[in-house]
């Protein structure tokens, strides 16, 4: 696989984060959803699976980006590493929580643990999701002359 050069590492990471933000749409309409009917088993199962979603495009994103600034991460957490270092995202630790918790629940399911996944993913992570977006934003209308 060659590397991508700078225009294209560029564009790369602006198509990735724009599809980020459809899928964080998809995960706040989710949580809206399961709000209104908490006891339904298909919006927690549609929680979850929004914010897997949403996790693996923001971890990418962040790859992408830091590839166009010329560092080289390829796994979630060297990524996530490096994103923190380099001040794209301001929460570390939780930043591995989530990766950690994306990794659970990809690999069990009952409910209890989707019920906790469900907490984690309302009162934390949907907010860590959201400041990551805003802070993109931003670098893109920096970027715009």
């Amino acid at each position: 696989m060659t590397p991508l050069g700078p225009e294209q590492s560029d564009v790369r990471w602006k198509q990735r984060f724009e599809n980020l933000q459809r899928a964080l749409r998809q995960l706040e309409a989710a949580v809206e959803a399961h709000q209104a009917i908490p006891t339904n088993e298909l919006m927690v199962i549609a929680l979850i699976k929004a914010y897997e979603f949403c996790f693996e495009l923001s971890w990418k994103t962040l790859k992408d980006l830091l590839a166009w600034n010329g560092i080289d991460a390829k796994l979630p957490r060297e990524v996530i590493k490096q994103a923190f270092a380099t001040g794209l995202v301001e929460h570390g630790q939780l930043w591995i929580d989530m990766l950690e918790q994306r990794n659970l629940m990809t690999h069990t399911y009952d409910q209890a643990k989707a019920a906790e996944a469900t907490r984690l993913i309302t009162e934390r992570y949907l907010a860590e999701l959201q400041w990551l977006r805003h802070s993109l934003t931003q670098r893109l209308e920096e970027e715009t002359p």
